[in-house]
């Protein structure tokens, strides 16, 4: 699964909820949007926070909170999909992917391909 991120229209959707095997966030635009110019960064940021998904992480992770994807996820996923996110979730706690102040599951960022 994927939060997607606009950075233009400033939204934020979730695509594919039903793949709990895979968990990051997408820039999705603009297309040109890159990790190495901070103004994108800082507006992915402020996106993320501004939208009550979660933060960016000091080596440029996101930090989702799980309430956040439930709510994202609610009328797309079927029965059964809460058990398959609470492994999900205990999966990342196992392998220290939550931050144990606010509970965040760390995502990796995944920005538009360089043209």
């Amino acid at each position: 699964m994927e939060l997607v991120v606009d950075l233009e229209q400033v939204t934020v959707t979730l695509a594919d909820p039903g793949d709990t095997g895979h968990f990051a966030v997408r820039v999705a635009a603009p297309a040109t949007a890159s990790p190495g110019v901070e103004a994108d960064v800082h507006r992915l940021g402020d996106v993320l926070a501004a939208a009550g998904v979660g933060r960016l992480g000091p080596t440029g992770d996101a930090f989702v909170r799980p309430d956040a994807v439930r709510f994202h996820a609610a009328g797309q996923v079927d029965e059964g999909w809460d058990e398959q996110f609470e492994a999900m979730c205990r999966f990342a706690v196992d392998r220290g992917w939550v931050d144990e102040v606010d509970g965040g599951i760390q995502a990796h960022v995944e920005w538009p391909a360089p043209r």
